[in-house]
């Protein structure tokens, strides 16, 4: 019987410090078969990453490592040398990160990268490792791989960087892959891709997988076991359907009943925040179900932008209501985020205007009256953007407080602490700069803050996407809570479906610049839709088997329909005329020729 290809039993580590050892991972066993794909699940801080770390050997000096077995292919692995471990690392084992971007080399172009990791552990010459790095980028299905080869990581999308991750890790065919977090920043129609080329490799390669992730739904569709981990230690481990179905465990089930499922929204009331699903507070989240007579809050009118020759937005109109929730959807690239930063004023559109509350308002936000700045607020997806690293929390937050709600220094203190409770961080948080903090408790950190200002608007891009689901819920609850209280109107930007089935009162579907399809969050999830949102309600069905169309990065078309290249009722018509815009109900809009 051949070994375990991994095989980790009472793995221990601990963090030292100015306040001593601290323990992160508490005698921790597992194993993963060849071909087996095993996901780790746990909220940030549990212990996940430090355990994969541990497997790649690159934990830091100031840990302290402790284990029955730690071994590889039957090979322990804490004797090995540095030599061994390189010649090990990208060929036997390799991983795939978070964060596409800061994985790749910003000087290199992407065959480089993929082809010196080929001639570093294989005796071939330059030509051959660019014909290899062309039919890896096949394999993860890039569309014209020759040209994506010559391009540097800046050029491609979120979701065209993490596949030329994927191909650098998968380019020497290893026995384990670790992936850590590697769809939290991408759209569904890219995760469930990432999906279809895992079962490809597991099942063309018998590549071994190890999958950490916070994003339940994306275990249970591409593992066969799962280990859920808490506070350092394994408390649930079996087949990923039996323990998703039936959690044993009280963090299971509390980790299950904090997901917002597609047929779930915020009139069915709370998402659950504790170990009992709670769902007691329908009123606390009602939503507004007659926008009619309410004021138009934020009206972007004929709003176009283009970088460089490349154009991003296309004669955009959207009205948004006053204390409504508008969901913005949409793939990687598609423009949700420029057309974000010029309703708040952090972009000039090249065409068109933004009207706040009936008045027109500066394009630039320098130029907005103080008003207009606190009413309108945004939350970005990374905090590490919004957050000063040089300042403690308590200053980041009070300083809006002053500025724009215009408390005094003691007011100021004590509303900080209560902002900060409300996104379930600890009083003493104020104290701590935000290098100290886990991601997720940055981006708590940085939607406190947004809310400092009590702003009539709120831009929210991304605003969960690092979030674990347990914490996502308890953002969520807060968000409808404060919108309850304050009429708060919110543009809330997200790649997951379930986030925007749950809090939109109507969505708006941008594909490549163009609104093909708005609606009431019923008639959108109802359907009948665009062809282009079928696909993005697809790849985000729970069915294991629901894997969306291949990909292709094309270029906009000159003329016709955006989404003809893609579409499958694609006709003559759609390649050489612009679909009308019909209503197919009340407020439901489809731009298409075959609807």
């Amino acid at each position: 019987m051949s070994p375990s290809v991994l095989n980790v039993e009472k793995l221990s580590i601990a963090y030292g410090g100015r306040r001593g050892w601290q323990s992160a991972v508490d005698r921790v066993s597992l194993s993963i078969d060849q071909g087996e794909a095993l996901g780790l699940v746990g909220e940030s801080g549990s212990g996940k990453s430090s355990v994969a770390l541990a497997i790649l050997r690159y934990l830091p000096g100031n840990a302290r490592l402790a284990a029955s077995a730690l071994e590889f292919l039957g090979r322990e692995m804490r004797g090995l040398s540095g030599e061994d471990l390189r010649g090990l690392r990208g060929d036997r084992i390799a991983a795939v990160y978070q964060h596409p971007g800061a994985a790749l080399n910003p000087a290199m172009t992407i065959g480089r990268q993929i082809g010196e990791t080929i001639m570093r552990h294989r005796p071939v010459r330059y030509e051959e490792a660019r014909w290899r790095s062309t039919e890896l980028l096949k394999r993860v299905r890039v569309g014209n791989p020759e040209r994506v080869l010559d391009l540097y990581p800046h050029e491609l999308s979120g979701g065209m960087q993490q596949r030329a991750n994927i191909a650098i890790a998968i380019a020497l065919n290893p026995s384990l892959l670790v992936l850590d977090e590697p769809t939290t920043a991408l759209d569904a129609s890219v995760q469930s891709e990432v999906i279809a080329i895992l079962d490809d490799l597991r099942r063309e390669h018998k590549t071994s997988i190890l999958l950490i992730s916070h994003d339940i739904n994306l275990i249970r569709r591409s593992c066969d076991r799962v280990a859920v981990m808490q506070s350092g230690t394994v408390v649930e481990t079996g087949a990923a359907g039996n323990v998703f179905d039936n959690p044993a465990h009280a963090y299971t089930k509390a980790l299950i009943a904090s997901i917002p499922a597609l047929n779930l929204t915020k009139r069915d009331g709370r998402l659950a925040e504790t170990s009992t699903t709670v769902r007691d507070r329908p009123e606390a989240a009602a939503a507004r179900t007659d926008q009619r007579d309410r004021q138009v809050a934020i009206a972007c009118k004929g709003v176009s932008h283009s970088f460089g020759s490349q154009a991003v937005l296309h004669n955009v109109d959207l009205s948004i209501g006053q204390g409504e929730t508008f969901g913005l959807i949409g793939e990687s690239g598609s423009g949700k985020s420029t057309l974000a930063r010029i309703v708040t004023g952090l972009q000039v559109p090249s065409e068109g205007s933004v009207e706040l509350f009936g008045r027109k308002v500066a394009p630039r936000v320098e130029k907005r009256a103080r008003s207009e700045r606190r009413d309108v607020q945004m939350v970005f997806q990374s905090p590490d953007r919004t957050l000063n690293p040089r300042h403690r929390i308590g200053r980041i937050i009070s300083r809006p407080l002053r500025r724009l709600a215009g408390l005094g220094r003691s007011r100021a203190r004590e509303r900080v602490a209560d902002l900060l409770r409300s996104v379930r961080l600890a009083e003493t948080t104020a104290e701590q700069k935000p290098r100290s903090l886990s991601g997720g408790q940055r981006q708590r950190a940085a939607i406190a803050r947004a809310f400092a200002g009590a702003p009539k608007v709120m831009v929210l891009d991304e605003p969960t996407s690092a979030l674990d689901v347990s914490v996502q819920a308890t953002v969520l609850n807060l968000l409808n809570d404060l919108q309850r209280d304050k009429d708060t109107t919110y543009l809330f930007i997200s790649h997951d479906l379930k986030v925007v089935r749950y809090m939109a009162d109507r969505i708006g579907v941008l594909y490549r610049g163009r609104l093909v399809e708005t609606g009431s969050s019923e008639q959108v999830f109802r359907g009948p839709n665009h062809p282009y949102t079928s696909l993005l309600l697809a790849a985000s069905s729970e069915d294991q088997a629901s894997v969306v169309s291949i990909l292709v990065e094309a270029a906009s078309r000159p003329k016709g329909c955006c989404f003809a290249d893609r579409c499958p009722l694609v006709e003559e018509a759609c390649r050489t005329a612009e679909p009308p815009i019909k209503e197919l109900g009340p407020g439901h809009t489809i731009a298409c020729h075959k609807l």
